[in-house]
C-alpha cells in the first residue's frame, strides 16, 4: 500500500553539508520525494510541531535547536514508507542506532541528530500542513 510520509533534515545535517547525501539514502532505496523545500522555521509551528514534548526538559533545547538554521523538509511515497523510513533513520538515540542508519552516520547528539520523520500516518498528516500549508507561514 503506498503511503506518504514527511522527513525533515534538521539543521545540524544542513550546516554540516550532509542534505545530498541523505537524500541520496533516500533515493537509493526507491523512495520517491513528492515535495521539498528548504526554510527557515518561525518559533510558532516549531512549538506547534513538537507540542507532544512540552512538559520533557529537552524542549526548550529542542526549540531553539529547529531554530538555529534553514532545514529541508520532503514528503516521500512509497510502499509502506513510514516504517521503511523509520529504519532508515534510526533510533533517535544515535548510539543505538543502527549501523549504517541515516543517524548512525550523520548524528552528532540526542538534539542534533540530523533527521526527523513522522512516526505515524496521523502524525504525517499533522507535521506535514506545519510545514507545506501556506496557512502556517508567517
Amino acid at each position: 500500500m503506498f503511503e506518504e510520509t514527511l522527513l525533515i533534515i534538521k539543521p545540524d545535517a544542513v550546516k554540516h553539508k550532509v542534505v545530498g547525501k541523505i537524500i541520496s539514502i533516500i533515493e537509493d532505496n526507491n523512495i520517491d520525494i513528492i515535495k521539498i523545500k528548504k526554510i527557515i522555521l518561525n518559533r510558532k509551528n516549531v512549538e506547534i510541531f513538537y507540542f507532544e514534548h512540552k512538559s520533557k526538559p529537552f524542549y526548550g533545547e529542542l526549540i531553539d535547536f529547529m531554530l538555529s538554521g534553514p532545514v529541508v523538509a520532503l514528503i516521500l511515497k512509497d510502499i509502506l514508507v513510514i516504517n521503511k523510513v523509520r529504519k532508515l533513520i534510526g533510533n533517535t538515540n544515535y548510539k543505538l542506532a543502527e549501523i549504517g542508519t541515516i543517524r548512525h552516520i550523520f548524528a552528532k547528539s540526542l538534539t542534533e541528530n540530523a533527521v526527523h520523520a513522522s512516526d505515524s500516518y496521523e502524525s504525517f498528516l499533522r507535521e506535514s500542513k506545519i510545514i507545506f500549508d501556506k496557512a502556517y507561514e508567517d
